[in-house]
């Protein structure tokens, strides 16, 4: 397309239109000499959102470093230009970045506990910055500090101002980053992953508040995102990048419905497959052949019973049969109950899904199945035996017969870092015995090429792999003693994109080529959408609703569902105060 040409009066009504533009920004590594984002132009117009879109890697977060001219050490900026709000800051020092971030444009990142000093209240820290920068007194940088908190819409925000970090939720911590973000009144705020890995309801409030701000005070946003559908909800204008070019870019609308690039069509097509559109039409696509019956809508606790299906008629013995599991922590005041009331069944080849926010006991229950925290009521049986108290002999025994099986969330923690993956993937052979190292060998192998590892990578490191690659052997790892039983928690949340959907399509591969039944615990409903045949749904400890993938996300009868399926970003998402008014006909409280 050939740009129109402006003439003075047209060029100084765009000027004072826009607050943020990148002509051919070029971003090099001088240690490497290399050349890592090549020639990124964007315009941010006033009060606009502007997303970027790609995979790790794809040079997104370096071209918001750039903006922010917080790049590292051998990385600079080595052509093109960076105007912010008129003024040339492609070449700033320090100090000249120093007085303008916070003021002119700021930030918020993903984990924002990592930004976050963990020895000092929460309120300080927001207090701080009003008087570094504005020289407040105490008295009234500390009230200044509480309207902020009050501003993100945290409940209660004296309390809040007096907690540390370990004390408030994720959510409730990225809404003490953007009180702070907003604090010196800005105008642009880059938003650079800040709904990553944040249970769906809260995500949406985050999404939410972001646009409140927007349209309250002024702010104009640059979103940054591996989710399409986050900066399908949020942004007017979106640029695709990947390997550091921008490979598309224009209005959002334009890049959802007629993607030019091979790559957007991919994302697109990848959201279409795994998330909650799927779901609707064919409880998310092709799947093994299981005919799954509706619950009857439950408004407390309900079990979850065993599918009837030609693959798994009702005389198969379940493979996980929970019954009224409870689990506590804690005594007297201090009791808190984790999980209460749990009943579920998984028979052979199925998979069932886990879905609630943060500390609904998800993961509880996962360990409770495991023998690792303490089932206080009820009884869990595993392949017919009943393993709910076992002695510590006979929990180790059962761990090593490798029955049940547990893919976690981080696999550069699972791994040990100073083990080659070869090994890591053998360990569960050789803590069994009765393997020569031929037989070890042929199974390691075996199972690389099952998850579709290349053999070269045998030898290498955890810390030497992708996150893709890594989570890859963990499975491997997880598959190698052939268990009944699979429990996957919260195994893509820490993945892109391309990453996520590579996971759970070698998944759903697995499904049809390996005789094992999974339980798949995650935050995010599309991914639950995407692989499981039944899904039960946990709020405050307790499971409030169960059924048929398709039926819980097309017609949820509980509030928390219906919540929790109106919160989650699709590409055709409509704006984001249809969520507020969910959650407030829900009548929930979220953080």
């Amino acid at each position: 397309m050939t740009p129109s040409v402006a003439g003075p009066a047209d060029r100084d009504a765009v000027d004072r239109d826009t607050v943020l533009t990148l002509t051919d920004v070029r971003i090099h590594n001088d240690a490497a000499d290399e050349e890592l984002v090549h020639g990124v132009s964007l315009r941010l117009r006033r009060g606009g959102v502007v997303g970027i879109v790609g995979e790790s890697g794809s040079g997104k977060s370096l071209t918001c470093k750039a903006v922010l001219g917080v790049l590292p050490e051998h990385i600079e900026v080595a052509g093109g230009s960076i105007e912010l709000l008129g003024r040339d800051v492609t070449g700033l020092s320090r100090p000249e970045w120093t007085a303008l971030r916070g003021t002119s444009i700021s930030a918020v990142f993903q984990d924002p506990a990592s930004y976050l000093n963990p020895s000092i209240r929460v309120g300080k820290q927001v207090q701080e910055v009003l008087r570094v920068k504005q020289g407040l007194s105490r008295a009234a940088a500390k009230q200044r500090a509480i309207e902020l908190l009050d501003a993100v819409h945290l409940r209660d925000p004296d309390y809040v101002y007096e907690q540390y970090v370990h004390e408030l939720s994720g959510g409730m911590l990225q809404r003490v980053l953007i009180a702070i973000a907003i604090s010196l009144e800005p105008e642009v705020l880059i938003a650079d992953e800040a709904t990553t890995a944040l249970d769906t309801t809260v995500q949406a409030g985050i999404l939410d508040l972001l646009v409140e701000l927007k349209e309250r005070i002024g702010l104009s946003l640059i979103v940054v995102s591996h989710d399409l559908a986050v900066v399908a909800q949020l942004c007017d204008e979106v640029l695709v990048m990947r390997e550091g070019h921008v490979v598309e870019q224009g209005p959002t609308a334009a890049i959802l419905h007629a993607p030019q690039h091979e790559y957007t069509r991919l994302l697109v097509a990848e959201h279409e497959q795994y998330g909650l559109s799927a779901a609707a039409s064919s409880a998310s696509g092709p799947r093994l052949p299981v005919s799954v019956s509706v619950l009857e809508p439950v408004s407390v606790s309900v079990s979850v019973p065993a599918p009837r299906s030609s693959s798994a008629p009702e005389s198969t013995e379940p493979v996980l049969r929970v019954d009224g599991l409870g689990v506590h922590f804690g005594r007297g005041r201090g009791r808190k109950q984790a999980l209460e009331d749990a009943s579920l069944v998984i028979r052979p080849g199925e998979t069932v899904g886990v879905i609630g926010e943060s500390g609904a006991g998800k993961s509880t229950l996962a360990r409770a199945v495991l023998g690792l925290v303490r089932a206080t009521a009820g009884s869990v049986h595993v392949g017919g035996r009943d393993v709910t108290h076992l002695s510590g002999r006979e929990r180790r025994a059962f761990g090593r017969d490798g029955v049940v099986q547990y893919v976690f969330q981080d696999p550069l923690r699972s791994l040990d870092p100073e083990h080659t993956v070869a090994a890591s993937v053998a360990e569960p052979l050789r803590i069994r015995g009765g393997f020569d190292r031929a037989a070890i060998d042929a199974a390691v192998r075996r199972q690389f090429r099952a998850v579709r590892l290349d053999e070269s990578l045998l030898d290498r490191f955890p810390g030497e792999l992708s996150g893709g690659q890594r989570q890859r052997v963990a499975i491997a790892r997880a598959l190698i003693g052939e268990p009944r039983l699979l429990i996957l928690d919260e195994p893509v949340s820490a993945l892109d994109s391309a990453n996520r959907v590579a996971i759970l399509e070698l998944l759903r591969e697995l499904r049809s080529t390996v005789d094992v039944a999974m339980l798949f615990i995650s935050h995010d409903l599309g991914s639950v959408a995407g692989i499981s045949d039944r899904t039960i749904v946990l709020y405050r400890s307790r499971i409030v609703e169960a059924g048929d993938t398709a039926r819980i996300v097309t017609a949820p009868t509980h509030p928390y569902t219906r919540l929790l399926v109106g919160s989650a970003p699709t590409l055709t998402s409509g704006p984001t105060d249809r969520v507020q008014r969910e959650r407030l006909r829900a009548g929930l409280a979220v953080s």
